[in-house]
C-alpha cells in the first residue's frame, strides 16, 4: 500500500495516521502540532472564554472544524460526480 497523499512508498515505509497510510515525507509536511501548542491553544482559548464565557473551548472548536469540512468535502463530492456524470451524458 501507497502513502494515501502523494502515492509513495511502499507498506512498509508508511504509517497509519488516524486511519490514513503517510510516509515519512508526507508526516513533515502536513506540520502536526506537538502537546506544547496544543497546550498553548488550551490556553489561548480558555483566557478568551474567561472574558466571553460563552466562546467555545479549544476542544469543540476543532470538533465543530471537522465536522464542517467533512459536511463540505460531501457537498463538493457530490457536485463535482454531478459534474462528471454530466459531461458523461453530453459526450
Amino acid at each position: 500500500m501507497f502513502c494515501q497523499l502523494c502515492n509513495k512508498g511502499s507498506l512498509s515505509s508508511t504509517s497509519d495516521y488516524y486511519g490514513y497510510r503517510l510516509c515519512d515525507d508526507c508526516v513533515s509536511s502536513l506540520g502536526l502540532h506537538k502537546d506544547a501548542t496544543i497546550q498553548k491553544n488550551i490556553a489561548v482559548y480558555e483566557k478568551k472564554r474567561q472574558a466571553v464565557p460563552e466562546n467555545p473551548t479549544y476542544r469543540q472548536d476543532v470538533e465543530y472544524r471537522l465536522k464542517f469540512i467533512e459536511e463540505d468535502y460531501k457537498r463538493k463530492r457530490i457536485k463535482l460526480l454531478h459534474i462528471l456524470d454530466g459531461i458523461g451524458r453530453l459526450e
